[in-house]
């Protein structure tokens, strides 16, 4: 059985095991599991679990994303984004929530928040194809990381 808080094994209606490689465009309903490697673009309202196997270098724009393997690229979580122990993160996270793990590595830019959008992407020249707006008085600013986790926690 999947050992996933609130997850059942029968959730799970698509899987990309190691050994497995997909470059390109994936969508999918449901829940999707990834052990292999992934490359491209992820797109769905669901969940993406990245197991401890998995290798992502991706776009990922998914309900609920859950990491536990390796991810690069940028990650826009609309509900949340999960960091497990064990997880190198080397992306833009975007999400309302996020949630990491002791345990867990993160490299990176985060931005939380209910209007927080991924960064544009550069233009040929190397620079941003429009300026990001300002933060709202309301918003809190963006997070930067140098890495998280893995030392000890005070409790």
């Amino acid at each position: 059985m999947l050992k996933l808080k609130g997850l059942q094994s029968e959730d799970l209606n698509g899987f990309l095991d190691d050994g497995t490689e997909f470059s390109g465009e994936l969508r999918f309903r449901d829940v999707l599991r990834v052990d292999g490697r992934l490359k491209g673009r992820v797109v769905s309202d669901n969940t993406l679990i990245i197991g401890e196997t998995g290798q992502v270098d991706a776009e990922i724009d998914c309900g609920v994303v859950s990491i536990r393997g390796k991810v690069s690229g940028q990650v826009y979580g609309r509900q949340r984004i999960e960091l497990l122990a064990g997880c190198r993160v080397m992306a833009t996270l975007v999400s309302p929530k996020l949630v990491i793990e002791d345990g867990a590595f993160f490299q990176g830019e985060c931005r939380m928040g209910e209007g927080a959008t991924l960064p544009p992407k550069p233009t040929a020249a190397g620079t941003p194809a429009s300026a990001a707006p300002p933060a709202s008085a309301g918003e809190p600013p963006a997070v930067r990381s140098a890495g998280a986790g893995g030392g000890e926690s005070g409790s």
